[in-house]
């Protein structure tokens, strides 16, 4: 299939749409609103508020295990694979006509006439997938009414067209629908659309990252909803969690994200955001933008490279703590800021078994959520309020504020080794001390970091691993010096890494937009070409040696 280069106008649009994410904090502004909504929705109760509780200590953490599973992890329906899977299947023929740059091009932060969602976030072969779609309006184009056709690209290395298309469904005409918001004080905004069509996943369909899209009549790409194919357990030695949670609170189809909504100014745009999240609608605006740049060049990389990596999302971690524990080294993408307790217990646990951490972005585990249930399956709608006496959860395992929170203080350098330290920053990461294992020249920089970057640091605190090194530092500026909550005008920014008593390795970029810079196809503003080359120099040899399991008693 040749797939329609995006034109010249489309390229300005969504260089301008890209600009507009930036600009506008990457907090949902990309909204596509129901201005025929009304805006008045009833106030928040306030509860009783939580007591303040002591951090957490990295000590006290060395016990923690494995969550049990939630249910029964379904059998992968998915042929044996090889040991060289992923080069076999990165030789096959890709998309015709697509290159990096036209993913880089492409604008998936809008619907552009019609817009998609899928009854689940992750499955295996033999499964059936049903896709909900309609016509929908956005502020880039009017909508045409001819028939739509739906397409599952594999995402890839493929010679550098990025994907492979193993699905295309026959055309269908699809109705112009609107999301709904509830009329409570949640405001919860999702889009109770009919099946359209669906597929099974077949034996031949190689497991990994696939985007599932729906096509104009004159075969440009509209809308993308991501999806997980998983592999047969421990295919790999390496499993990369995909951000799914993260994705869905920037979402802002509707008009609503866990972050903005209608208004005149922030602190009305503020009080409209919805405080649960549904899966149940298409993903557009900063979501969109989020996996886009989180996601499809990682795994374009790890592929172009030949590394095994199997692929699955935070909701299944949470599901099926334990499938983790069948490999060696477990993986985030840029922007992991959402787990659930289950998710950030698990990661505590896998550490204290051996397994390898390696975060290959910032922000991480910034905020607890939990999920609950809507029609479409028991973990479809996530829950954020921020504010702990909003939440009618009291329970500290579901309430949903920060870790960092003095009621949880259970913070994410747990994990990581560090703490966001800065937001919407920019500017240079110099080398501090570059271990032999890494094979860095000694005056590595990373340089030109785009101000769309969340940046971590290391903390001095009860909660700070002993024996933190770091690889990288730096005092970068702030995109806006008055943001709310940021502490320093300069705020330090670190990438680490250390060893666990139990021998796992853990390395923590400490940006956001690191996983963008690892390919041309990075819709974010790029690193300089140098400081993309240590980024992808470091990435690979993590990715070389975190496949051996308790690798810290190795590294020095």
């Amino acid at each position: 299939m040749k797939l329609k280069f995006p034109s010249r106008w489309f390229q300005l649009t969504s260089l301008v749409a890209i600009l507009s994410f930036l600009l506008g904090g990457g907090v949902g502004y990309l909204a596509f609103y129901n201005h025929s909504e009304p805006e008045k929705f009833p106030e928040l109760a306030s509860h009783i508020d939580l007591t303040a509780r002591p951090m957490q200590s990295y000590q006290s953490t060395l016990t923690t295990s494995l969550p049990p599973d939630s249910s029964a992890m379904p059998i992968s329906g998915c042929s044996t694979l090889s040991p060289t899977w992923v080069a076999d299947e990165n030789r096959k023929a890709g998309v015709a006509g697509m290159s990096m740059n036209s993913w880089k091009y492409l604008d998936l932060s809008a619907a552009t006439g019609s817009a998609l969602w899928l009854d689940q976030t992750s499955s295996t072969c033999g499964q059936k997938v049903e896709i909900h779609a309609a016509l929908y309006h956005s502020y880039s184009s009017r909508v045409r009414t001819g028939p739509r056709t739906f397409a599952a690209y594999r995402i890839g290395y493929y010679a550098g067209s990025g994907a492979r298309e193993v699905w295309r469904s026959g055309t269908v005409i699809l109705k112009t629908r609107t999301a709904t918001t509830s009329r409570d004080a949640t405001r919860f905004t999702h889009a109770d659309w009919p099946v359209v069509t669906s597929f099974t996943i077949g034996k031949d369909w190689t497991p990994g990252f696939y985007l599932i899209v729906s096509l104009s009549p004159n075969g440009g790409i509209e809308n993308a909803a991501p999806l997980v194919v998983r592999s047969p357990l421990g295919s790999s030695k390496l499993l990369m969690v995909q951000s799914f949670l993260t994705w869905n609170a920037y979402n802002s189809f509707g008009g609503r994200s866990s972050y903005s909504g209608p208004g005149e100014n922030k602190a009305a745009r503020n009080a409209q955001r919805s405080r649960v999240a549904s899966f149940d609608r298409p993903i557009v605006g900063s979501g969109a933008f989020a996996f886009q740049r989180d996601a499809i060049p990682f795994v374009q990389f790890s592929e172009k490279q030949g590394i095994n990596v199997d692929n699955v999302t935070d909701l299944d971690l949470d599901q099926w703590p334990s499938m983790a524990s069948h490999y060696n080294g477990v993986m985030l993408g840029g922007h992991a800021e959402y787990f659930t307790h289950r998710i950030f217990q698990t990661l505590l646990a896998l550490r204290n078994s051996g397994v390898n951490l390696a975060i290959f972005g910032g922000n991480t585990g910034l905020w607890q959520v939990r999920l609950e249930p809507s029609p479409y399956g028991s973990r479809r709608i996530m829950v954020i309020y921020r504010v702990a006496n909003q939440d009618p959860q009291n329970d500290l395992t579901q309430v949903t504020i920060e870790y960092a929170d003095v009621r949880l203080n259970t913070p994410s350098n747990l994990i990581t080794g560090e703490s966001t330290n800065g937001v919407h920053v920019y500017g240079k990461l110099e080398a501090v001390k570059i271990p032999t294992w890494l094979k860095l020249p000694k005056k590595s920089v990373i340089d030109n970091i785009s101000n769309d970057t969340e940046g971590d640091g290391v903390q001095n605190n009860v909660a700070s691993p002993p024996d933190i090194h770091v690889i990288f530092s730096g005092k970068l500026k702030l995109r806006d010096p008055n943001q709310r909550g940021q502490k320093e005008l300069h705020p330090t920014v670190q990438t680490v890494w250390f060893t666990t008593p139990s021998g796992s390795a853990i390395f923590n970029a400490g940006l956001t937009t690191w996983s963008c810079n690892l390919m041309a196809s990075c819709v974010d503003v790029p690193y300089d070409s140098n400081s993309q080359e240590v980024v992808r120099a470091t990435t690979l040899q993590v990715l070389n040696l975190w496949q051996k399991k308790k690798l810290g008693k190795d590294l020095k």
